[in-house]
């Protein structure tokens, strides 16, 4: 019996993947030239990246395509570095800009990359690390939800004795080594040029404030705003937040620019207060962080502070792999890529200055 249509195409880009032609964080090529490639319908072509995507092979993005997410039936005789992410949002081309950075660089060691999902699930995590235990990895790259929830999953694997290191986030009260950005120093990058352009009432909006690097954040802004003589209460800081309060706000001129701890938080703002009548930045400035694969893509562009997330996972494996070699004094090395500003059309002058 011919083996279906589809089954061929995901065969041959398993093929692909298995051979190192298609690596971890590569994209693959659009259904249009994939129904090209193999003179077959969108139809099979869908069905052969749904079971893909079903099996993890490949990650799906909406509005960005598709890409690999790890490598399939890696060489058991391979040394092995497994990747822990639970990500928040499967459609954030971010973490796949991570998962290429460390893999390009665990390849110059001669390691292959092995990633998991564990979507957000303590029970989930630990078991993917049971799973890369039991696989004889060498060693594991955790992009925690929450790193002080998941402080019993490090452990398990510290009495497994094996090197760990956390990417993007930690836990300041565990020790561990660590590859992320310069929080802080962004956060002053982007406290000051909301300075620059003449806002003295500006309030900083958090996402998820029980993070370390959120906090980070807080603090160079903090700093930045008392560098400049202005003062920081418990007001400047937004958590949860009543849209209809800050429109208020806005409108009395109470508040004339915000600076959001990352662009997810600020493309929401600038939606939630479009819809209430607001104009951006006339009204208001939004300043963002991280340069997120929509900053630019947006009706208004977002001004922001850029991390290079592929340099946050060249610096993890790199670390990862000191460590394993024994390379490393202590436990609480971190390496912190630098940072940078990129202004687009969310900010402008204070028009009431």
């Amino acid at each position: 019996m011919n083996e279906p249509k589809y089954d061929t195409v995901k065969r041959a880009l398993l093929h692909q993947i298995q051979s190192g032609k298609l690596r971890p964080g590569d994209k693959l090529p659009s259904e249009e030239d994939l129904m090209k490639q193999f003179q077959v319908s969108g139809i099979t072509i869908r069905k052969a990246m749904t079971e893909l995507a079903n099996e993890g092979a490949i990650i799906r993005i909406k509005r960005k395509g598709s890409f690999v997410t790890q490598t399939q039936a890696a060489d058991p005789s391979s040394r092995l570095i497994a990747f822990i992410l639970s990500a928040e949002d499967n459609y954030d081309v971010s973490y796949m800009k991570i998962i290429k950075g460390a893999q390009q660089a665990a390849a110059e060691f001669n390691y292959s990359l092995i990633v998991e999902w564990s979507n957000e699930n303590l029970a989930v995590e630990q078991a993917s690390i049971q799973k890369m235990l039991d696989r004889k990895v060498d060693g594991f790259l955790i992009y925690p939800f929450d790193p002080v929830q998941s402080q019993d999953n490090y452990q398990f694997i510290e009495r497994n004795n094996i090197p760990y290191l956390l990417v993007d986030r930690y836990n300041v009260d565990h020790p561990s080594y660590f590859s992320g950005c310069n929080n802080f120093d962004g956060a002053i990058l982007a406290t000051r040029e909301l300075l620059r352009l003449k806002h003295t009432k500006v309030k900083f909006t958090s996402y998820h404030f029980f993070l370390q690097s959120e906090q980070e954040r807080f603090a160079g802004y903090c700093s930045a705003m008392r560098q400049a003589g202005l003062p920081v209460t418990d007001d400047n800081l937004l958590t949860d937040i009543d849209y209809d309060q800050l429109t208020d706000s806005i409108r009395k001129r109470e508040v004339t620019a915000l600076f959001c701890s990352n662009d997810k938080l600020a493309i929401e703002i600038i939606g939630q207060l479009s819809s209430r009548g607001i104009n951006i930045p006339q009204n208001v400035s939004i300043m963002g962080f991280d340069d997120w694969d929509h900053s630019d893509n947006l009706s208004i562009g977002l001004s922001t502070i850029r991390q290079d997330f592929e340099e946050i996972g060249r610096n993890a494996a790199n670390l990862l792999h000191q460590v394993i070699q024994g390379n490393t004094h202590g436990n609480n090395t971190k390496i912190l890529s630098g940072v940078s500003l990129v202004i687009r059309e969310s900010t402008c002058e204070n028009p009431y200055a």
